[in-house]
């Protein structure tokens, strides 16, 4: 199999790292960084405020809509560069995500999610690939313990409630994901855990990040 990088097409790979809270998604985020991968920053994800509640499926519907734009966007402005290469982007969640946070209403949001991922790839020059971060409930718990003590606010999120992490554990499991990774090990092992069944060549991303001015890309 020839490495994604050395792809004679110009796509764009958008690995979205996918789990239930406390599992490690924006650390792993920040190692990629480290390492030289293009990573969306938080902007990317961030949605105005309005009188309904986030976590409905208007809200979530909002929040899908605005991720595929913001990756058409990203997709065109790439494509006015003549010396484009084939590149690889990491994202904190996947627009599959939204289904979980409708609340008893997502279903009607996956099958289009999963439609709308099939278009960009044959229309554009973009292929998601999703990434379960898979992780024991005992530590998974102890995590999100410990970030609550630094960061209390998330308790509005729900995440204090056990019940509500073996939901969300419960609905992770129960979906198909493009890979699964064992995120309880160190960072350098679940890295390569990704790359390598895509047979990413990370020298060759280091190479371009010394290259590039930023590897964080904001929203557009």
């Amino acid at each position: 199999m020839n490495s994604i990088l050395n792809s004679t097409k110009s796509m764009i790979t958008v690995l979205c790292l996918e789990g239930c809270h406390g599992s490690g998604k924006t650390e792993l985020c920040k190692y990629f960084q480290k390492n030289g991968f293009k990573v969306l920053d938080e902007a990317f994800l961030d949605m105005p405020t309005f009188g309904i509640p986030n976590q409905s499926l208007t809200m979530e519907t909002v929040w899908v809509s605005n991720w595929f734009q913001r990756l058409l966007k990203m997709e065109k402005a790439e494509s006015n560069n003549p010396n484009r290469q084939p590149s690889i982007y990491i994202a904190d969640r996947s627009p599959y995500s939204a289904i979980l946070y409708s609340k008893n209403k997502g279903h009607y949001l996956d099958p289009i999610i999963s439609e709308q991922i099939k278009e960009l790839k044959k229309y554009t020059d973009i292929d998601i690939k999703t990434v379960y971060l898979r992780i024991d409930k005992d530590l998974l718990w102890k995590r999100i313990q410990n970030r609550l003590l630094k960061e209390p606010e998330r308790v509005k999120y729900n995440e204090d409630n056990y019940q509500w992490m073996e939901e969300t554990v419960n609905f992770y499991e129960g979906r198909e994901w493009d890979f699964i990774v064992d995120n309880s090990l160190s960072q350098d092992k679940v890295l390569h855990q990704i790359i390598q069944p895509l047979n990413i060549d990370i020298s060759i991303i280091k190479q371009q990040h010394q290259s590039d001015n930023t590897n964080i890309v904001s929203s557009f």
